[in-house]
């Protein structure tokens, strides 16, 4: 499926393909393999203490943190946007409460030019690890969560900090080789201010596997902008889904 890029001005192709800077001796930190092997997702601006559970026995070792040695442990990066200018905390500490936990490395990097904003071993008399960065509103970061040497297992991943201002739901629908865009299969949700910043939130929370989205969908129901952002984007709006469409006649859900 051909790419839409619809935020005119703005190479995504660049966002999402930022070579990190690597010291010496560093080669798993290339974005390009980051995406396709450890990008767990989207967590849009969720903040609660287990904004995601994953296990990363069985990924690949794709990061090289600044702190701690991760050496031969896999790993996984997911994208979060602040809701708020703040403080955040991001946490795999209270891991124990419900897995069996591993030695973990945590590493909050700029999501545009991938430089490190904190990175954090052993946290709290634990092997598990807390960070906290100052960030501003509509700041994306990727947090990676790596383990200690060649430690692996289950986590959970925690974010905490000040709410900031509500914002609505929306849908990014992407399309799976075989099954169309209008499967259910490859969607995120996450929280946007409006239509426009959530058109650009989906293209930064997009799998590398899969094509660029095909609907941004307004889960909350329609607001008065969002034909208009829609359409300014390049999207066909369809009232009737609160949806707009970037593919022709068959991506928005009915």
């Amino acid at each position: 499926m051909q790419r839409y890029r619809v935020l005119a001005g703005l190479t995504f192709t660049a966002l999402l393909g930022v070579s990190a800077c690597l010291q010496a001796g560093d080669t798993a930190d290339n974005d390009s393999t980051v995406e396709q092997a450890s990008f767990g997702g989207s967590l849009g601006s969720v903040l609660g203490s287990a904004v995601a559970t994953n296990n990363t026995a069985g990924l690949t070792n794709d990061h090289a943190p600044t702190c701690g040695s991760a050496g031969s442990a896999p790993d996984i990066a997911y994208s979060w946007t602040a809701p708020a200018t703040g403080t955040y905390t991001f946490t795999t500490v209270g891991s124990a409460d419900t897995f069996s936990p591993f030695d973990t490395i945590l590493e909050i990097r700029n999501f545009t030019t991938n430089a490190s904003l904190g990175c954090k071993d052993d946290s709290g008399g634990t092997l598990q690890s807390t960070v906290s960065v100052a960030l501003t509103i509509g700041q994306t970061v990727r947090v990676v969560v790596d383990g200690y040497g060649s430690a692996q297992g289950t986590f959970r991943l925690g974010i905490s900090g000040p709410p900031g201002a509500p914002g609505r739901n929306y849908r990014c629908g992407y399309a799976q080789a075989g099954f169309g865009c209008n499967n259910g299969r490859g969607s995120s949700v996450l929280l946007a201010a409006d239509m426009t910043s959530a058109i650009s939130q989906c293209h930064i929370a997009q799998p590398a596997n899969l094509p660029d989205f095909c609907y941004v969908l307004d889960a909350d129901g329609a607001t008065a902008s969002d034909q208009s952002q829609c359409v300014a984007q390049g999207g066909s709006w369809r009232p009737n889904t609160s949806c707009c469409n970037f593919v022709g006649s068959v991506a928005c859900p009915n």
